[in-house]
């Protein structure tokens, strides 16, 4: 009787310790995604890693329930994360930084390409950017992105943006490109599908803003110094997600492809591969702003915002999130594989 006993009594811890291992894995994987809310202005290439992210499960991989919200322009995303009906949000750099500047907690978490991405199109018979003047040239939105690069081109070119061009808000890339097309427009700033769906409807390329040679924050995303407070963590594991994101995006081109056709809502193949091949090869494996981007939005807005002419551009970005995952060798073992 006494070995049953201690057979049973082996049988029956044995029983337990498994028991508690398997409450152990479960509960683990029972544990509640935290909820994130974060936003998007446009449905261009640019911001591709961040749908990805969310389609390949990159951010529940990292425990967070990642909601994203399609809010139209950069412009509204700002309201909306200034209002706290956004956590995070992809939107403008210039408006990111020229919120803080007048008061707002905002700040840049990340910025996937430095550089413009933007290309000037008009009508087939502009020859060239100095035929502008007296023209409609139409932006997304006043203070977004595409408004601050094309103001920047055309003092380059020799044009007054406040009185050579009449610059128009007209909304996302495609409603930009559409008004071109009923000749609302004379010419516009495109970028992602856009560009090749212009350049396929006869219209010109004009010029190619990444010829300004400036470092700036594109596809950057933003939050404010009060949400990172209550939530470092989380935001550096919504980072480390992200830049997973990157990397694979360049990877695996055909899933890639999937997302771009899932929220831009294209079917073109050849529109598909224009806006990943332009996108791609850009995005940065350690996507951070430089200070010399910084530096470009302070300088253009010093005219108008006397706040920005002694400004350090280190106030500006969460450096300290990027530099502590940059430290912990994470980019490096990604690229190593």
């Amino acid at each position: 009787m006494k070995p049953k006993a201690g057979i049973g009594f082996l049988i029956g811890a044995i029983i337990l310790f498994f028991h508690a291992c398997a409450s152990t894995v479960f509960g683990a994987e029972a544990k509640p995604l935290v909820k994130v809310i974060a936003g998007y202005g446009s449905t261009d290439g640019a911001i591709a890693p961040l749908w990805f992210a969310k389609e390949t499960r990159r951010f529940e991989k990292r425990g967070l329930d990642v909601r994203l919200v399609g809010m139209g322009t950069g412009s509204v995303s700002l309201r909306a994360l200034i209002a706290g009906d956004l956590e995070l949000a992809s939107l403008s750099a210039s408006g990111l930084v020229q919120a803080a500047l007048q008061g707002a907690d905002t700040v840049i978490v990340s910025a996937a390409i430095n550089g413009f991405v933007f290309k000037v199109f008009g009508a087939p018979e502009i020859a060239g950017p100095a035929q502008l003047k007296g023209k409609k040239l139409g932006v997304s939105r006043y203070g977004a992105t595409s408004d601050f690069a094309v103001r920047l081109a055309l003092k380059k070119w020799g044009l007054s943006p406040e009185r050579d061009v009449a610059i128009l808000q007209i909304g996302t890339t495609q409603d930009t490109l559409r008004a071109m097309q009923t000749k609302m427009l004379d010419a516009g700033v495109l970028s992602g599908t856009a560009s090749l769906m212009a350049r396929k409807a006869g219209f010109r390329e004009l010029g190619d803003l990444a010829g300004l040679g400036l470092d700036y924050p594109m596809a950057p995303i933003g939050t404010t110094k009060s949400y990172i407070r209550r939530n470092e963590g989380l935001v550096k594991e919504f980072m480390f997600a992200y830049i997973e994101a990157i990397h694979d995006f360049k990877r695996n081109k055909e899933a890639a492809l999937t997302v771009l056709r899932k929220y831009t809502r294209k079917e073109d193949r050849e529109v598909l591969e224009d806006s990943y091949a332009n996108y791609a090869s850009k995005y940065l494996a350690m996507p951070i702003p430089t200070a010399d981007g910084i530096r470009t939005i302070l300088t253009e807005l010093s005219p108008t915002v006397p706040a920005a002419k002694n400004a350090d551009p280190e106030q500006f970005v969460a450096y300290k999130i990027a530099r502590e995952i940059e430290a912990s060798g994470f980019v490096k073992r990604l690229y190593e594989k």
